[in-house]
């Protein structure tokens, strides 16, 4: 006589106590909770650090700009030309 269908393949169900529900639930709200004081924290280190990297890019370039304004000078004075010439020149 053959098997019927799907009798091998049943599976026996495990049935928690509503307690040990319970304390999985409180377990997993409590690490979703510490997860999210986590990453509120590492959201504004990460705004900071922003901050900090836009200040430092502001700082290079007013360097930069006052770097090239110092060697354009410097030319103009070794070239012996006025501004007037040199604005000639340009156009």
């Amino acid at each position: 006589m053959p098997r019927p269908k799907g009798s091998k393949n049943k599976k026996t169900v495990s049935v928690d106590s509503v307690e040990v529900i319970e304390e999985k639930i409180a377990a997993a709200e409590a690490e979703i909770e510490e997860l999210s004081d986590h990453l509120k924290a590492r959201k504004s280190e990460l705004k900071e650090l922003l901050k900090k990297k836009e200040a430092a890019l502001k700082a290079a370039a007013q360097k930069k700009a006052e770097e090239d304004k110092a060697a354009i000078l410097a030319a103009l004075e070794k070239s012996n030309k006025s501004v007037d010439e040199i604005l000639a020149f340009l156009k």
